[in-house]
């Protein structure tokens, strides 16, 4: 008989908030759930493929900003606080660098953001928006933007209440990093 199921082994990660990331199809379905977002967006609103875009591409910048690189901690309580301190981003593949995960949810934003600059012809408004939240949702995905929160040699604790809190954050963090030592 075939095979009619993937194979797939237990995920080395235990943090359930996480784990479902690393299974079978998950990328597929986060690229049809976007492509879908943009029919919808087309067909409620009547507005052009580009602006529809924009829309689709806006939108995922505030729910992945929200949910990846501003929200602490998980839902589960089993965990026993180990993951209180940590945002969904720096517990995606045990806070390891440049994996297959992490170098997808960074091209997924570029791609939105080419995507969309390109069907809108490059328009000034749309291209400012656009541009504007593809590069807080990379920058937000820096490993020195990790774990800043609970306090920073140069820049002291920031409370973070806006995105534009945010780009303040790394406008200090680039001050600190390349002025001349004192």
């Amino acid at each position: 008989m075939a095979n009619l199921y993937v194979k797939a082994s237990p995920p080395a990660d235990l943090n359930r908030n996480t784990e479902w990331f690393t299974y079978p199809g998950v990328w597929t379905t986060y690229i049809l759930f976007l492509f879908f977002s943009w029919l919808l967006v087309l067909s409620v609103f009547g507005c052009s493929p580009g602006m529809a875009w924009t829309v689709v591409n806006l939108a995922h910048f505030l729910v992945t900003y929200h949910f990846f690189h501003w929200k602490k901690g998980t839902p589960f309580s089993d965990d026993q606080g180990i993951y209180n301190r940590l945002t969904w981003w720096e517990q995606v593949d045990n806070g390891k660098q440049l994996t297959r995960n992490r170098k997808f949810l960074t091209v997924v934003p570029v791609v939105l953001y080419l995507i969309a600059s390109h069907t809108t012809d490059y328009q000034h408004p749309m291209l400012f928006f656009n541009t504007i939240a593809m590069i807080i949702l990379v920058v937000a995905k820096f490993p020195h933007m990790h774990k800043l929160p609970e306090g920073h040699y140069c820049i002291g604790k920031p409370e973070r209440k806006t995105i534009m809190d945010d780009v303040m954050l790394l406008y200090r963090l680039n001050f600190c990093l390349y002025s001349p030592k004192r």
